[in-house]
């Protein structure tokens, strides 16, 4: 009996217990008084459709501005053609259903990012991205502030990379024109209309690229008609001047040095077959390497390059320079290699006319003193051809530079 008072008193304390705590968060909820802030934004919402325009039932069109702030390029790929940068993209319009009495000491409303998803925003994509993403660390980069007129500011963080068309007949003293398209997906001119802000690109200070300087940018409207239907778009170009310290220094002047070692062969005796041998496919695999190296980086495009057209010419000289050795190794070696005395005279009674022909040397022997002017004179022509090669070479090589460098810092490539 005193088992059942006992469990009575304790399950009649927890019902009290919990009676308690009912009582408690009821008064804590009649206590707490919504902010002028809180009841503003609950009439604000309360009845708003997030899928129509603000000016839909008037049958006039929203004017939406758009800023581009770049925060960095990232990057700009020749092989595939597009470039990669960060923004904030800015949006101003006007929506009359979100007007307001304004708040003491608040200039706006400033929006959660879960509150954001129930207010209609402008259904801008840009048309020639590849990819794209929003921020979300830590939070969403987003925001949203709505003035007592009505005015919506909506600002979000996008890194993207863009397709670009670049023209490469001067690679790497080109200059190129990198734009960014942006149109409504959905909605026609008669209902939306983007236009630039009166400062339509702002650029961070500090934004730099490793190879290019960006010059300058435009921008202009490039509203498009689909299927009889205007639809409105924004577009902004920005010209990039290319930076070509980095190819002077790791391509033009290293292969400019293996031409030039290639001449060290009019210098060496022209029985040094070996040597020359060596200096010469030497000096050819280096060039065939460094130049496929210098294009692994590019498309394969149909036109040339300025950069093709230096690494065919560096590889023809060094080319040439091995096949004036082959020459000269001839003419200088084809007439021994022809006729060779191969008997031994020993009469001791010669006639007169074999004297004026053969001439005895000092271990016995005798020699065809015809063969011997023959082969004495192919191998002077032979140095000859050395010597030439040494002001030949050099001063077409010049030649061909300052046609070269005059023409790709001259030519405006079109």
């Amino acid at each position: 009996m005193l088992k059942m008072c006992g469990s009575a008193r304790s399950i009649l304390y927890i019902l009290w217990i919990g009676i308690l705590c009912f009582i408690t968060r009821i008064s804590a909820a009649e206590e707490h008084i919504p902010t002028p802030w809180e009841r503003t934004i609950s009439g604000l919402l309360k009845g708003y459709d997030a899928n129509i325009p603000p000016n839909f039932e008037d049958d006039i069109p929203t004017n939406v501005t758009v800023q581009l702030y770049i925060v960095s390029f990232d990057s700009i790929s020749e092989a595939t053609m597009d470039y990669s940068l960060t923004v904030f993209l800015r949006q101003s319009w006007t929506d009359h259903r979100l007007q307001y009495t304004k708040l003491p000491n608040i200039r706006s409303l400033e929006l959660d990012a879960r509150l954001m998803e129930q207010i209609w925003v402008p259904d801008l994509f840009f048309t020639n991205e590849k990819t794209a993403a929003f921020h979300h660390v830590t939070v969403p980069n987003r925001l949203m502030h709505i003035f007592p007129n009505g005015t919506l500011y909506y600002s979000c963080r996008i890194s993207m990379t863009l397709s670009c068309d670049m023209d490469l007949h001067k690679y790497p003293f080109d200059d190129q024109d990198c734009h960014i398209v942006m149109e409504s997906y959905g909605y026609s001119t008669s209902n939306l209309i983007f236009k630039w802000n009166s400062q339509p690109i702002i650029k961070r200070p500090e934004v730099s690229l490793p190879q290019f300087d960006l010059v300058t940018w435009t921008w202009s409207d490039c509203t498009k008609t689909y299927v009889n239907t205007n639809y409105t778009c924004l577009s902004a170009d920005f010209y990039l001047n290319r930076n070509y310290g980095y190819y002077i220094a790791q391509v033009y002047i290293p292969s400019v040095l293996v031409v030039i070692l290639s001449w060290v062969s009019f210098w060496l005796d022209i029985d040094a077959i070996p040597a020359r041998i060596s200096l010469g496919l030497l000096t050819v695999l280096t060039m065939t390497t460094q130049s496929s190296g210098a294009r692994a980086n590019l498309p394969r495009v149909s036109y040339i390059k300025a950069i093709d057209v230096w690494m065919a010419m560096c590889l023809f000289f060094v080319f040439a320079a091995l096949v004036e050795f082959a020459y000269v190794n001839v003419m200088s070696r084809v007439e021994r290699r022809r006729q060779t005395i191969r008997g031994e005279v020993s009469s001791v009674s010669i006639d007169q006319e074999v004297g004026n022909i053969l001439e005895e040397k000092p271990n016995g022997k005798f020699k065809n003193k015809r063969l011997s002017n023959m082969t004495a004179q192919n191998r002077h022509r032979a140095r000859q051809m050395d010597k030439i090669s040494r002001i030949a070479f050099p001063g077409v090589f010049i030649g061909f530079n300052i046609v070269y460098w005059t023409t790709y810092m001259l030519w405006d490539g079109t």
